[in-house]
C-alpha cells in the first residue's frame, strides 16, 4: 500500500515515518492543502492507495486568537484533500481530536453527541463534516503528545486517554491499513494527565485545573472498544497456514 500523508512533518509524521520509511511526507512548501491544485498535483503525482490527513493548525491558544487562520488550514484544507479523494476515489484517513466530544465526563463512545470544547475543536469537526462524505473514509479521534512530557506541572484532575506518539503510531497505521470506515477512536487507557506525565518525566508537579488560568476539559477520554473488538476479530481470522491436525 502506498501512503501519502499531508502534515508529515509534524510531531506524528515524523513517528511514522519510523514505523513505514517509504511513507510520502511532501513538506508545505512542495503542497498546500489549502490550494486544492496543489493537492491534486501531489495526488496525481505520488498515485497514492491511502491518504493520512494531519495538516493541521492545533495549538489551542493560537486557534482561539487567529479563528481565520484556522478556518484555512483547518476546514478548508480538509475540504480539499476531501474533494480530492472523491475524484480520485482514494480512502482518506483524517485525524480529529477528542476535543470534538463535550469533555464533562468521559468514557466517549464514537456515536456519542458530540459538542466541541473551544474553537480549535470546532475546525477539527469541520474537517471531519467534509471527510464524511469520501466514500472510504476513516476519522480518527484521539489525542497524543511527544514521546517526552515537555511541561514541569500536569493536572491530577484532567482525564484523557492520552497517549505518546510513539505508543500510538502502531495503532494509527493498523487502522489506516484496515477496511474500517466512519468514526473510530485510539488512544491509551483513561488516566490524570499527572499521571500521564509521570510515566516518562521524573519530575513533574501536580497542579489542579482551578489553580490555573488555563481553560480545559475535565474528562475527554475514550471508550475503545470499537477497535478493541476489530483487533480481537482480527486476530480470529489470521489463517492458519501449517496443518493443525
Amino acid at each position: 500500500m502506498k501512503i501519502l500523508m499531508f502534515g508529515g512533518s509534524g510531531t506524528l509524521g515524523k513517528e511514522l515515518a519510523k514505523a513505514m520509511p517509504n511513507i510520502i511526507r511532501p513538506k508545505r512548501s512542495e503542497c498546500d492543502v489549502v490550494d486544492i491544485d496543489d493537492v491534486l498535483n501531489a495526488i496525481d503525482n505520488y498515485s497514492p492507495d491511502i491518504i493520512i490527513h494531519a495538516a493541521a493548525m492545533t495549538d489551542n491558544r493560537v486557534v482561539e486568537s487567529s479563528p481565520i487562520k484556522a478556518i484555512h488550514a483547518n476546514i478548508i484544507g480538509t475540504a480539499n484533500v476531501a474533494m480530492a479523494c472523491i475524484e480520485r476515489n482514494i480512502r482518506l484517513v483524517y485525524l480529529s481530536t477528542d476535543y470534538v466530544y463535550k469533555g464533562d465526563r468521559g468514557n466517549y463512545r464514537e456515536d456519542d453527541e458530540i459538542l466541541p470544547f473551544n474553537k480549535y475543536a470546532w475546525t477539527k469537526l469541520g474537517g471531519e463534516c467534509s471527510v464524511m462524505n469520501v466514500k472510504n473514509h476513516l476519522i480518527i479521534r484521539t489525542s497524543f503528545g511527544k514521546n517526552k512530557f515537555e511541561y514541569r506541572e500536569a493536572f491530577i484532575d484532567k482525564w484523557s486517554s492520552k497517549e505518546y506518539v510513539d505508543m500510538i503510531v502502531p495503532e494509527i497505521l493498523a487502522a489506516s491499513l484496515s477496511p474500517l470506515t466512519g468514526v473510530l477512536n485510539l488512544g491509551g487507557p483513561r488516566r490524570s494527565l499527572f499521571s500521564y506525565a509521570s510515566e516518562r518525566t521524573a519530575v513533574v508537579s501536580p497542579v489542579r485545573i482551578r489553580d490555573t488560568n488555563y481553560f480545559t476539559p475535565y474528562d475527554t477520554s475514550l471508550n475503545l472498544q470499537k477497535w478493541i473488538d476489530y483487533r480481537s476479530s482480527e486476530t480470529l481470522a489470521t489463517p492458519h497456514l501449517k496443518c493443525r491436525v
